[in-house]
């Protein structure tokens, strides 16, 4: 399993996260779901990616991230009948490293990549991919690239 995205995805990511910190940013990540994207060592290309407000209350948004589902539901729409679907989820880690949290983790949905960013006085300084495990106790680690 890994994650793959282009550079011009990777820099608007970049962009979000500068702008947002020092609370965390969030948005999904777009491209044509492979045809074994619910198995293990899959590769997912992300082509595209957007940006959605953070919705958690104002004082935990350096922590905790949510999407607003009207947001969402307005990107689903977009994408139906395209052959393109969110393929993952990013969001920020402002001053922390780029690990998931038990939070995270409760928040996950299966066969997803999750990048997380970490951010640190407006610069991104690591990013990594995760996938949430088959018995959805854990995040494995995947391979994260942008071309």
């Amino acid at each position: 399993m890994s994650l793959r995205v282009t550079q011009p995805v990777w820099q608007l990511i970049e962009g979000y996260a500068r702008s947002a910190y020092p609370e965390e940013c969030c948005g999904a990540l777009i491209g044509e779901p492979p045809s074994d994207f619910d198995r293990p060592g899959r590769l997912v290309e992300a082509t595209d990616a957007r940006a959605f407000g953070n919705a958690w209350e104002s004082g935990a948004r350096g922590t905790r991230y949510q999407v607003e589902p009207s947001e969402l539901a307005r990107l689903e729409r977009e994408l139906a009948g395209t052959g393109r679907a969110i393929v993952g989820w990013y969001h920020t880690h402002p001053d922390v490293p780029a690990w998931p949290s038990p939070y995270d983790l409760l928040r996950s949905w299966p066969c997803y990549s999750y990048l997380i960013v970490s951010v640190v006085d407006r610069r991104a300084v690591d990013a990594r991919s995760w996938m949430r495990s088959e018995d959805g106790k854990d995040f494995v680690a995947e391979p994260f690239e942008a071309v």
